[in-house]
């Protein structure tokens, strides 16, 4: 009888144990979310530089730091990122950025010494971008939520002027985020809904002479169930 009883018990153990692993299992689905977005800002460049990509600033053969914003113009930037919210909090993305950098006509290195761009120079980034981004509240159920993270991107700048065909150079840069979605549309089933983002980012480094911006934008972005 203790027997018989003591099977019951493990089959019933083993029962529970199943339906809880299938409803955690469906609780950890419907706790993510995938999304789509298209976003476009502006960039205004911060830091300091001691040489483009393809050119060191010297005086003297000694390298000089310069200002970015005496090196480059404001810009823009453009991309496109899919990614997943998970935990209702946690947002990772991947996704492909092109930067257009603008150079000065005239780089100041000194009161009394400057470079000048006669060849029209064109130096184009193209991204890969990894962003790492936590959300204050739940957007699934809010209507608006600040975030904040961290962003990798990694790319091949293109350089070309006037008379000379393009060089590529690799780099890497990192970046700190932050902005917040506002909700705009919500699907009857609640399955998907579309946010409007802020999508700004601080770049804090930057290898081989890239150049660094402030970056200030929107972007409209689509959640949808997987």
């Amino acid at each position: 009888m203790r027997f018989r009883f003591s099977f019951i018990v493990l089959i019933l153990l083993l029962v529970f144990f199943d339906s809880s692993q299938k409803a955690f299992a469906v609780s950890k689905v419907a706790r993510s979310i995938n999304f789509i977005d298209f976003f476009v800002g502006s960039s205004m460049p911060v830091g300091t530089r001691d040489g483009l990509p393809d050119q060191d600033f010297l005086i003297n053969s000694r390298l000089v730091d310069v200002n970015s914003d005496n090196i480059y113009h404001n810009t823009f930037n453009l991309g496109i990122s899919y990614g997943q919210l998970r935990g209702n909090h946690f947002l990772w993305s991947a996704g492909f950025r092109y930067i257009n950098h603008k150079i000065l006509d005239t780089i100041v290195l000194s009161s009394d010494s400057g470079l000048i761009s006669d060849f029209n120079p064109k130096y184009r980034q193209f991204d890969v971008d990894f962003n790492f981004n936590y959300y204050l509240a739940d957007i699934s159920k809010a209507s608006f939520s600040p975030y904040g993270g961290f962003g990798v991107h990694g790319g091949i700048l293109t350089i070309s002027d006037d008379i000379n065909r393009n060089d590529y150079t690799a780099n890497l840069g990192f970046s700190l985020n932050f902005g917040a979605d506002l909700k705009i549309w919500n699907a009857a089933d609640a399955g998907s809904f579309v946010t409007l983002s802020s999508v700004n980012s601080y770049d804090f480094y930057g290898s081989s002479d890239r150049a660094k911006y402030i970056n200030i934008g929107g972007a409209v972005k689509y959640y949808f169930r997987p």
